[in-house]
């Protein structure tokens, strides 16, 4: 896991919103100036581009390697359609949240102030990341349901950790990784395994041939405590189309693993 520093890309950020707010004015009010708006591709490419730049392209949940194209989503800290007055209030509690984001019912629309003192929060940069498009876990596996802005924290990655059987823990944010579903996913977790593995034998990733991969996914793959689940995910791995360029995307874990044998 690994921190998100909200105010790097800030003003180029908010320079984008301030355009769509611009274009969504009429004259009279704001029309239109939600989140269906900043997902045309005019918005939409070079917001989650500065994304994926504070975030080292890296997805915001699971560490996936991720990019600027359709399979990039993105991720309300605050949900859109959150309904919970509570609730919002908490997220408002950190900084990059509270200075900078107010809720979408509550944005005035009929008076065009650029750039606004906050911003509704279905567009506001400070409530944004980018996530990953998987289904059993991040972003879609998430919905609205509430978790902290545990990436907000600066020693996140020191209080999420990754133990030798791949499963992510942590005793101050483990109900929200559960909620997220990167606690014990089993894909994930066996990536994460993996990587353990590759990261006692070779330096760098990069150096690991086709051969010496597939070998070693074999080699794990005759463990014995191995379930029926985690056999399948292994046999998919070899399978037609292979997985093994899913496992590639998360070698951000082969340098955590290769920091902790270090």
């Amino acid at each position: 896991m690994q921190y998100i520093n909200k105010f790097t890309n800030e003003n180029e950020g908010k320079a984008i919103i301030d355009d769509l707010l611009n274009e969504c004015w009429d004259g009279n009010k704001y029309l239109d100036a939600n989140f269906e708006t900043l997902k045309q591709q005019k918005f939409k490419m070079p917001f989650i581009e500065l994304l994926l730049k504070e975030q080292n392209f890296y997805c915001c949940y699971c560490m996936k390697e991720i990019k600027n194209d359709f399979r990039t989503t993105l991720e309300h800290i605050i949900p859109n359609n959150n309904k919970n007055l509570d609730q919002f209030q908490a997220y408002l509690e950190t900084e990059e949240l509270g200075q900078n984001v107010i809720d979408k019912k509550e944005f005035s629309r009929k008076t065009k102030i650029i750039s606004p003192e906050k911003y509704p929060h279905d567009i506001a940069y400070h409530n944004l990341i980018a996530s990953c498009d998987s289904n059993t876990h991040c972003n879609h596996f998430r919905e609205d349901k509430y978790i902290t802005a545990f990436f907000f924290d600066p020693l996140i990655q020191s209080k999420v950790m990754y133990d030798y059987l791949g499963i992510a823990y942590s005793e101050e944010y483990n109900e929200d990784l559960s909620t997220v579903g990167i606690t014990t996913n089993e894909d994930l977790r066996i990536y994460r395994v993996l990587w353990k593995e590759l990261s006692e034998e070779f330096e760098n990733p990069n150096d690991i041939n086709e051969e010496e991969l597939e070998m070693k996914i074999y080699l794990y793959s005759l463990n014995d405590h191995l379930d029926s689940k985690s056999n399948k995910i292994i046999s998919n791995l070899f399978g037609n189309p292979s997985k093994k360029e899913e496992l590639m995307k998360y070698k951000w874990f082969f340098y955590y693993y290769k920091n902790q044998i270090q």
